[in-house]
């Protein structure tokens, strides 16, 4: 899970703990400097819609592994994962966009890394993203052993 997340492009934390909670605010596939941009089902396929998915739940990744300080046995449960898609008026498959997501999210953390989820396609998202990712993950105290 080696990866380093982009920093905020706005006025907002990248994450915010409370509760034994943490909110990730919505990252975009921003990778090295470059983004993946467009409209998924008119600028971009569904296979280059799943791959800019992938990167960000990469980069999704990298931000709650700097949200438990570098200690991936601090994450007990992804919940929830949000699937904002730059989405063309037809494309009927957003859901098969952030598919690609949940993939590497279940890949990485395992059966803790199962979660519900909620995927819409967006008229816009921020920078022309093609697409974006949320989520909220329950966290162990630190110094709380599995």
């Amino acid at each position: 899970m080696e990866h380093k997340a982009p920093g905020p492009v706005g006025l907002y934390e990248p994450f915010v703990i409370g509760a034994g909670l943490v909110a990730l605010s919505a990252i975009s596939s921003a990778e090295n400097g470059e983004l993946v941009t467009g409209k998924i089902g008119r600028d971009l396929d569904l296979a280059a819609g799943q791959r800019a998915a992938e990167r960000a739940a990469r980069n999704l990744l990298a931000v709650l592994l700097d949200a438990v300080g570098g200690d991936p046995s601090r994450i007990e449960r992804l919940l929830i994962v949000r699937g904002y898609v730059n989405a063309a008026d037809d494309f009927p498959s957003v859901h098969k966009v952030v598919d690609a997501a949940s993939g590497v999210l279940i890949a990485a953390l395992g059966d803790k890394g199962r979660h519900a989820r909620t995927t819409l396609g967006c008229a816009t998202l921020p920078n022309g993203n093609a697409v974006t990712l949320e989520a909220i993950a329950v966290l162990r105290p630190t110094g709380a052993r599995r």
